[in-house]
This record gives C-alpha cells, structure tokens and sequence, in this order.
C-alpha cells in the first residue's frame, strides 16, 4: 500500500465535511537525517529567522520564536483544509498513528526551505504557524520529491504577503 493510501485510510474518520487529503509523507526531525546538527536546526533564528518573523509581523500573523516539538519520525499530511503531524505506528511498515498538531491552513505564516545535499540528502522545511510556534522539520531522500511537492502547494496557496520573505532571499 501506498503512503498517500495509508495516510488517506488513517485520515478517514478525522476529515471534516468536504475535506481532502493532497499529499502526506514521512518526516524527521531536523537533523535526524544527519546525526550531527547543522547551524540554525533548533528554531528560528539568524537571516531566515528575521526574515520570517518579519513576513509574519507583515502579513498580521504572530508566530511565536518557538520550536515546536516533534518526535524523531512522523508523518506530515496536507490537506485542502489543514496541515497536520501524525505520530508513527507499524512495527513492519511505518503509517500515520496519532494526531500530534493540526493546523489550519490560514494558520500557516510562512514556509521556507533549503535542499541539503550529499549521501544524507534531506529537504529541510520550516513553517511559521500563527500563535503556536515554527515546525521544523526534514525530508529524507525517498521523500524529497514528495515533500518538495507538498511545499510547494502550501507556497502556492498562502496569500502574497506571507511569501514575501523568500521572494527576498531567493527561496523557492
């Protein structure tokens, strides 16, 4: 089965009236692609950090400088409606268990992102959410395609200003 198939079967009994699953996907904490950390990994902070907070600051959405916090493996899930975390459960093949952060989609600030390259290959992705914090998190190598994907929906469907700070520092 499929991981779009499993997230969908899972997200069954929890879709509100008219909702859609688009995309879901497994996760990892940052850094847990690679063991040792890379500068910037444990929240919002220098360049990025600043230009996000000022995108949200524009665009009238509060996202506190916070990382919230997220277990080493999950799956990410992106519906039409709202953007949630599910825990991990399977002991032979990985699917989405428990509900640990649902959003909104109007909930979500800002996104940005930066393609680690090398053996440990990750697609590293920071999300501002309004009044809760910044998930941090990355893709692993199998799930880039996918995850570049889903980023680029969520880009695509938030109003102008709130994609005003990676137009600024040449994200795409």
């Amino acid at each position: 089965m499929a991981t779009i198939d499993r997230v969908r079967q899972r997200m069954a009994a929890e879709l509100q009236p008219g909702e859609k699953v688009l995309y879901g996907t497994f996760g990892m904490r940052t850094g847990g692609v690679r063991k040792a950390m890379i500068g910037g990994a444990l929240g919002i902070a220098g360049a990025v950090g600043a230009a996000a907070m000022a995108a949200a600051s524009r665009s009238g959405s509060q996202v506190p400088a916070t990382s919230l916090t997220l277990p080493g493996r999950f799956f990410v899930v992106l519906t039409d409606q709202r953007l949630l975390v599910f825990s991990t459960g399977g002991a032979i093949v990985a699917k989405p268990k428990n509900v640990l952060y649902a959003y909104s989609r109007d909930q979500l600030a800002w996104v940005s992102d930066e393609l680690i390259p090398g053996v440990a290959q990750a697609f590293r992705v920071s999300i501002g959410v309004a009044d809760a914090g910044v998930l941090n998190f990355e893709f692993p190598r199998l799930e880039v395609s996918a995850g570049r994907t889903m980023v680029s929906r969520i880009r695509a469907d938030m109003p102008e200003a709130r994609q005003v700070h990676d137009e600024e520092h040449g994200e795409h």
